[in-house]
């Protein structure tokens, strides 16, 4: 009976905590928008509608929000960040750079050239049309809603950007640790047909202390246009990151997106993607490494709309140190996408007997004349590999350290960008410190 009780209290008490942040984010929306007529409010209703999510939801059974919703949720207060902050925070690499601080864009510490990038800010509740969410949820309507600002930005069609776009992200934690400061970031990038560009999106934090940021990026790539999109998610571990990347990619475009969770305690990302054009072609990789009882969560959606496709997912999780990775994708072919080729894969590295990882790769093909498979593994370190290595004079603790770079690898060896990829490298080194004994 103590049992039924203890399950009975904590039922009531879930329930007080949802209501009470549901309660704090629509003070937080109304505080900003007054008017019902917009896709602000549409977003706001449908978070009301939606609700948060329980344990028993399928989507959620492996990602608790308890931990989220024992703050209180406040604005994030104005931050003044240096040039000599802004540079020990951002990447060293020649790159077009746009800075946000707490949701809102940073105009004097961003370029004020942008080349043949076009950048434009609205701000308020009033703002143009946005391509319709692929896969929404409700924490998707909550960025929409709760979002003071939208960046549009455009690259003309026939244009080759040789510099990358650098989206830097600086997030501020509250010093009072029961009231998280909230942020959110919107973005919509239209890639013009025949055109070439890299965009890169930084999410970092100012201080330590934790702080809750949506963020949501919706990609428009034309006919012919190639996009190579890297995300990093490096916010301090107090944090909480739920983040939504869409991407609809017309006919011979190619897109190559990666994300990298190597941050905030509880990390939630979706990528949902439409292939709408024939022989559009996307590869969608991602890197977790949760540890010390984090949870990262990542999840695809990938639609197939039209035959001569070609999709390829890679989804790698380290988990060590009671951490826990999520993984869960779906491809979906649609009646008319003949001749698709779709592959997903997600592999995960155990690095001691307290993690855990669920992994749910799933197809659903409408079509004949296809070829789409989906696989996944998950296992430690072979002691075997280890003898093997030492058998060659490489001492323990090194040996380690190969294999897991070695794993790793196969999803850093696709950055692209140099001085990224040797972030991403330093970031794991960081992360694994003391587990190489």
């Amino acid at each position: 009976m103590a049992g039924l009780l203890n399950k009975r209290n904590n039922s009531r008490s879930n329930i007080s905590s949802n209501t009470a942040a549901l309660t704090q984010w629509r003070q937080l929306f109304f505080d900003h928008n007054c008017s019902p007529f917009t896709d602000k409010y549409a977003h706001w209703q449908d978070v009301e509608r939606l609700g948060l999510p329980n344990g028993q939801h399928e989507h959620w059974k492996y990602t608790p929000l308890d931990g989220l919703l024992a703050h209180s949720f406040t604005p994030a207060t104005t931050s003044l960040v240096s040039i000599d902050d802004l540079d020990e925070l951002s990447l060293k690499i020649d790159a077009c750079r746009l800075v946000f601080i707490n949701g809102s864009f940073a105009p004097t510490l961003s370029d004020s050239h942008t080349g043949i990038w076009q950048v434009e800010v609205e701000k308020g509740a009033a703002r143009r049309s946005l391509p319709v969410p692929i896969q929404p949820d409700m924490f998707l309507h909550l960025t929409e809603s709760l979002s003071q600002e939208t960046t549009n930005i455009r690259l003309p069609a026939g244009m080759v950007a040789q510099r990358p776009l650098y989206l830097l992200h600086l997030s501020q934690g509250s010093d009072d640790q029961a009231n998280l400061s909230t942020v959110h970031y919107r973005h919509h990038l239209e890639v013009g047909a025949n055109s070439q560009c890299q965009v890169i999106e930084h999410f970092v934090s100012i201080n330590a202390h934790g702080h809750f940021s949506g963020a949501r990026m919706s990609m428009a790539v034309d006919a012919n246009a190639h996009l190579s999109h890297i995300k990093l998610a490096f916010e301090s571990r107090a944090s909480y990151h739920f983040g939504h990347n869409d991407i609809s990619v017309d006919r011979a475009a190619v897109v190559r997106s990666s994300t990298f969770i190597l941050g905030a305690g509880l990390t939630r990302h979706q990528t949902s993607a439409q292939l709408n054009g024939e022989g559009a072609n996307i590869a969608i990789n991602s890197l977790l490494l949760p540890s010390a009882a984090d949870i990262s969560d990542t999840r695809t959606y990938l639609e197939h709309n039209q035959g001569h496709c070609f999709s390829r997912q890679l989804h790698k999780v380290i988990a060590r140190d009671h951490g826990k990775g999520v993984c869960n994708g779906l491809i979906k072919v649609a009646k008319n996408a003949l001749k698709t080729d779709g592959k997903m894969t997600n592999n995960n590295l155990l690095l001691d007997r307290m993690t855990e990882v669920a992994t749910q790769p799933k197809l659903e093909i409408y079509a004949d004349d296809v070829k789409c498979s989906h696989g996944a593994t998950v296992g430690r370190i072979d002691e075997e590999q280890i003898f093997y290595l030492r058998s060659r004079g490489i001492a323990r603790k090194e040996a380690k350290q190969m294999i897991i770079y070695a794993f790793a690898a196969e999803v850093t060896d696709r950055i692209c960008n140099d001085v990224v990829r040797d972030t991403v490298l330093t970031r794991i080194v960081a992360a694994l410190q003391g587990i190489m004994a």
